[in-house]
């Protein structure tokens, strides 16, 4: 049986059924959009909300931190769909070579 962690056994079995390159491909999409979702905040903040300067620091700088954090996820998450493109790849051409 497996493991659903929290989600119990309906939500689970359906997660349990998406195909890991869907799942990578959306990962990417959405980190994307949320990488410049987060750099138009972090303009907009600096320069049209009226905050203290030590405030406006402090919230650029955790703009900052979450960019990289951000852009190491996708970094990794593409690295990984590359890999498994690349696995399915040979998959498919070892099944055809038999």
């Amino acid at each position: 049986m497996a493991s659903n962690y929290i989600f119990g056994d309906l939500l689970g079995n359906f997660m349990g059924k998406i195909d890991l390159r869907t799942q990578y491909e959306a990962s990417m999409m959405s980190m994307t959009l949320m990488i410049g979702g987060l750099i138009v905040t972090a303009i907009y903040v600096w320069f049209f909300i009226d905050f203290p300067l030590w405030y406006k620091i402090v919230l650029e700088i955790n703009f900052l931190a979450g960019f990289i954090f951000m852009n190491s996820f996708l970094i990794t998450t593409f690295q990984q769909y590359r890999n498994y493109m690349e696995v399915q790849t040979f998959q498919s051409n070892m099944k055809g070579g038999l």
